[in-house]
């Protein structure tokens, strides 16, 4: 039945499109004749009702041919030309998603004015993060991970190091020596196995937190390992993972002469492409050792948005944006 429909609607297509295209070239052969009875009025300094009548409808014709070839523009044009407005569209007529670049990163205080105290933007080759001075780690971390990028060309490398690219000083390993914590990955390393250089990438300390050997070995690893189910079952999947830093840098806990903070929750929100729809989720777990399983801390973007005060996939239609923040379906994502 959808396959018939379809049939009907491209031939209709087609059919107006035919339509429309001679429309636009008996128009043109109008502009052309009322140009030239313009132009002859206008040499001869002849000006009486007449030319005033042919310039009025010269006009309309004018402003009737520039709707019509506006609306017949392929909807990729369109695109490429609004590629500058905040907003872009994310869904066709036809239910084709248009996937705006740079979805995946969050509006925070240092990407909404393009620089802000306590705030860097550190953009690496395949992802990117936003560094927090007074926390000395990154309150987000940022990439999409696609189903062709599920290769292990890389092995773990373990090059754990600072990052000199941070203007104020990143942790260092002397800050973790000792601590009781783990130099957690906030853009996990088994994402980046497609490459060597990705998968170096991955240990500069600026994308490291400490977390709790019993998250980072257990349930956070199990929802990274998740999200790698996912981006194979999807295509792709648009990943924002941070501590949750909801006090100042004082009220927490800290390892290292560097004063890196402990965190008390991490988080983690995704969005995917599906056949009829785009759907998200989010999750918030505390660091911690939890007995229980990463479906039980599922809440929604907007919760996470709370929490953080960061703005997740806003280049969406703000309609959509909204419908997909306010709420999950567990049972799509299992």
């Amino acid at each position: 039945m959808r396959k018939g429909n379809s049939k009907k609607s491209n031939k209709y297509r087609r059919r107006k499109s035919n339509f429309v295209l001679k429309l636009v070239v008996i128009i043109l052969i109008f502009i052309v004749l009322i140009f030239a009875v313009d132009y002859c009025s206008t040499k001869t300094n002849i000006h009486n009702s007449a030319t005033d009548t042919v310039h009025d409808v010269k006009t309309q014709i004018q402003d009737s041919a520039i709707d019509i070839m506006e609306d017949i523009l392929p909807k990729e044009k369109k695109a490429e030309e609004n590629a500058g407005s905040t907003k872009k569209a994310a869904e066709s007529e036809s239910g084709i998603f248009i996937f705006p670049e740079n979805l995946e990163l969050p509006v925070c205080a240092a990407s909404k004015n393009g620089t802000a105290p306590d705030h860097q933007i550190r953009r690496f080759k395949n992802y990117v993060v936003c560094y927090r001075e007074s926390y000395e780690q990154a309150e987000w971390a940022a990439y999409c991970l696609e189903k062709e990028e599920l290769v292990k060309n890389a092995s773990r490398g373990d090059d754990f190091r600072a990052d000199p690219e941070i203007t104020t000083g990143s942790a260092t390993l002397a800050d973790y020596k000792k601590s009781g914590y783990d130099r957690g990955h906030l853009a996990p390393a088994a994402d980046f196995a497609f490459s060597e250089e990705a998968m170096s990438e991955s240990f500069f300390l600026s994308n490291m937190s400490p977390q709790a050997p019993g998250l980072n070995r257990e349930i956070w690893q199990y929802l990274e390992g998740q999200v790698r189910t996912w981006a194979d079952r999807f295509g792709k999947v648009y990943v924002i993972t941070g501590p949750v830093l909801e006090k100042p840098a004082e009220a927490y806990d800290y390892i290292g002469e560097n004063q890196v903070s402990i965190p008390e929750f991490y988080y983690k929100v995704l969005l995917v492409p599906t056949h009829e729809s785009l759907m998200s989720i989010g999750f918030i777990i505390p660091n911690k050792k939890c007995k229980d399983t990463f479906w039980n801390y599922a809440v929604t973007i907007d919760e996470v948005e709370r929490r953080t005060g960061l703005d997740f996939y806003s280049l969406l239609d703000d309609h959509l944006e909204d419908k997909l923040e306010s709420e999950y379906a567990l049972e799509n994502w299992k």
